[in-house]
């Protein structure tokens, strides 16, 4: 939304804590009444985050890392990436896995080019940016499919190591309604969250500094598991769960079907 005289954009982190949760549940119902809504899950983020972002933006730009990220203003986006380039790289290495997860599901790496409107502090709004641009190579380098069940371990997992408030309802609410079709996704989630606490530097690695490192070196860095495998039975049970729901729908379709060309006759 860009600032005009009727509406003013408004800084997220100084709003009164009641305005700031209003706006983001508003946010967040739009969001489980169209799970598309993708924007509607960002601006959910900014201001469900708001409140605790000063302690976040702070150990972000008191890490070294941290600090030169900030300081060479680096960004992941179209300007900055290329995926001909990346894919050109050694198969097993971080690039290459990278640019082969965005073509694969038509992605790109602009989606997130602009800074967030609702955050002025220029610190604050660079960090936010940031963590968004590399939410795809996390799924890269934990392993994690973009299915919905998978996006909400991924919240766990990013809870479990940033505590951003916005990551733990949304992997709280995800399991709730998820688990009426994968009774145990609580499990999966809870081991993402731990995984989550184990893991470190996620936030302020330099990823484009290691395009060419192995990604089993990169996850070693990252305090990660090298060979993933429980995402990976995750995303395998969601499809079989897909399978068998696209199942019974044309199973039903096709009893719709035959109930229509055979109609009951009245009786005598």
């Amino acid at each position: 939304m860009k600032q005009t005289l009727s509406s003013p954009v408004v800084d997220a982190t100084q709003l009164p804590v009641l305005a700031r949760w209003k706006r983001a549940f508003a946010a967040l119902a739009e969001v489980l009444r169209d799970p598309e809504k993708t924007d509607q899950v960002l601006v959910f983020s900014t201001y469900a985050n708001a409140g605790t972002m000063p302690d976040r933006i702070h150990h972000f730009l008191q890490h070294p890392d941290g600090a030169r990220l900030y300081a060479e203003h680096r960004t992941l986006d179209g300007h900055t990436i290329d995926l001909a380039a990346l894919g050109a790289l050694p198969v097993g290495s971080l690039g290459r896995a990278y640019a082969e997860f965005l073509t694969s599901r038509n992605f790109t790496p602009d989606v997130f080019e602009g800074t967030p409107e609702e955050i002025t502090d220029p610190a604050m709004a660079y960090v936010v940016q940031r963590l968004r641009q590399t939410h795809d190579l996390w799924h890269v380098v934990t392993g994690y499919e973009t299915d919905p069940a998978s996006e909400v371990a991924l919240q766990a997992f990013t809870y479990g190591l940033l505590r951003a408030p916005s990551s733990g309802i949304l992997a709280l609410l995800g399991t709730l309604r998820g688990s009426q079709l994968k009774r145990d996704l609580v499990v999966d989630v809870m081991r993402a969250y731990r995984q989550g606490t184990q893991a470190v530097g996620l936030a302020v690695f330099l990823w484009e500094d290691h395009w060419a490192t192995p990604l089993a070196e990169v996850r070693a860095m990252l305090n990660l598991p090298l060979a993933p495998t429980a995402p990976a039975k995750l995303a395998a049970a969601v499809r079989v769960i897909v399978a068998q729901v696209a199942a019974q729908q044309t199973t039903k379709n096709r009893w719709m079907t035959a109930a229509a060309a055979n109609p009951p006759r009245a009786a005598a």
